[in-house]
């Protein structure tokens, strides 16, 4: 047993170390889109980015395709033959809910595209995935 003494220290030892994983938690930035790309959160499909400048110059190459949602990219590409694909999009992307379909949102916050839009997306293929750099043009809706 505890004197009334050791109860205290106990519990101030307690209320310290909770009071840090507080603290740690509320001022975590958030998690890296490669680890949670696609996880929708309140509305928001994390998606899977690339760093602004990763590439020196972005090649003229362009891929089409539908916007579908993908598991390792958050949003990704559907082509004609039905293959979905995995694109890494330009640093400060974004996708959120959109009453029911997901929209793809730039850097500045504005919608871009939505889910099931027929796309165009500048970039290069890197082995599977598309780096997507040189902007998202919508073909039809």
């Amino acid at each position: 047993m505890l004197s009334s003494g050791e109860g205290r220290v106990l519990a101030r030892v307690l209320l310290t170390v909770l009071s840090v994983v507080l603290v740690a938690a509320c001022t975590a930035g958030p998690t890296t889109p490669h680890a949670s790309a696609g996880t929708p959160v309140a509305g928001v499909v994390v998606l899977r980015t690339e760093a602004p400048q990763s590439l020196p110059a972005c090649p003229e190459a362009r891929v089409e395709g539908v916007l579908v949602r993908h598991p390792q990219s958050g949003v990704g590409l559907r082509n004609t033959q039905g293959t979905g694909r995995q694109v890494i999009w330009p640093g400060g992307y974004s996708a959120r809910d959109d009453a029911g379909r997901l929209a793809v949102l730039d850097e500045t916050g504005k919608v871009l595209a939505h889910e099931g839009d027929r796309v165009e997306i500048g970039g290069q293929d890197v082995g599977g995935p598309w780096l997507g750099c040189g902007g998202l043009n919508v073909l039809a809706p």
